[in-house]
């Protein structure tokens, strides 16, 4: 009965012609945080229900209405229900291994607590939510939460585009707020979200505009042997757009461990420590600034190091922030 129901919305959905799609860029015209190229949300008319859009693993959620209890299953995730004002949809939190944006985190710690890590769908059907939100982590078929899965009970779901896409650029993070505006139906707020970020990357951008990309290295943990940091992922995007680069952005992966000779080698300048849950900040400092190898490079001999809360570095609604802030740190000449 649940299939049969299920596949009569998507039926409806294709015959009125109202299928979009969420994590496809193809379907979304490509546009920078400064080239003044219009917005990419779909048409007014062509925003009511039932309408698809298409997430992680090419999997297709039918939205029938607008949620109104939901499910945040990361905190980045959380963070950008909470900025387009939606916490009073919000009913149970995950995940929640960072603090997001200082403007709502206290509210948004206040959210009960249902699971230290990923969700299981048990919990998820225990507590009967019509939407779930997060990283595409969150949905996986270890844990029987796939997107699929969860449609299969009539709740609907979507990750996050950055999660699943290698190379992400801050494009998605505006596309993550155009879908969400468009579930909630609070499409001026997810505009107005979006036009800030554009105008504060620009600004950035024009700033920056002709140094010398910084060499920057990213330290997540330390590994036997060497040290876990990002290659070619939205991190290593976001320090671009600040006027640096990621020294190992040629790594065919988004996250690997790389040796500390390798480190060495490139000769960072900045470094830039993930500041989550495991070792703090000060130990972290610390396995750096105390290792010998290390010793020779610019980066610890200048004491050019900055941390990050993961939520800054996530798709959130400190994108722009986060840009501003490795901006000020890489070239700090240009803003004095």
């Amino acid at each position: 009965m649940k299939h049969s129901k299920k596949m009569a919305v998507l039926s409806l959905a294709l015959a009125l012609g109202l299928t979009a799609c969420g994590g496809n860029p193809a379907a979304t015209p490509e546009a920078g945080p400064s080239d003044g190229a219009e917005n990419t949300q779909p048409p007014a008319e062509s925003r009511a229900f039932p309408f698809t859009l298409t997430t992680k693993d090419g999997q297709e959620v039918s939205f029938t209405h607008v949620p109104q209890k939901v499910i945040a299953a990361n905190s980045n995730a959380g963070d950008q229900l909470m900025a387009l004002g939606l916490k009073d949809k919000i009913i149970a939190t995950a995940y929640n291994n960072s603090e997001i944006n200082p403007l709502w985190n206290e509210a948004y710690e206040a959210i009960p607590v249902v699971a230290e890590t990923y969700i299981s769908l048990e919990t998820i059907l225990d507590l009967e939510p019509d939407f779930v939100y997060g990283r595409s982590s969150s949905f996986s078929e270890k844990n029987n939460t796939t997107h699929d899965t969860l449609s299969g009970y009539n709740i609907m779901s979507l990750s996050s585009i950055e999660g699943y896409t290698v190379g992400a650029d801050i494009d998605v993070v505006y596309e993550d707020f155009y879908n969400l505006g468009r579930i909630f139906q609070v499409e001026d707020k997810a505009e107005e979200i979006v036009s800030a970020m554009k105008a504060k990357i620009a600004a950035v951008e024009k700033a920056v505009a002709g140094q010398t990309p910084t060499p920057v290295f990213v330290y997540d943990m330390a590994q036997e042997g060497g040290a876990y940091t990002c290659g070619n992922n939205f991190t290593s995007k976001l320090i671009e757009r600040a006027g640096g680069t990621n020294i190992f952005n040629d790594l065919d992966t988004t996250w690997a461990t790389v040796s500390w000779e390798e480190i060495v080698e490139r000769a960072p300048e900045v470094i830039i420590i993930n500041d989550y849950a495991g070792d703090t900040l000060e130990e972290k400092i610390a396995q750096l600034k105390e290792n010998p190898a290390l010793a020779t490079v610019p980066a610890i001999q200048n004491d050019r190091i900055i941390s990050v809360k993961l939520c800054e570095v996530f798709a959130s609604s400190m994108t722009a922030d986060t840009v501003e802030k490795f901006s000020h740190a890489f070239h700090p000449d240009s803003f004095q």
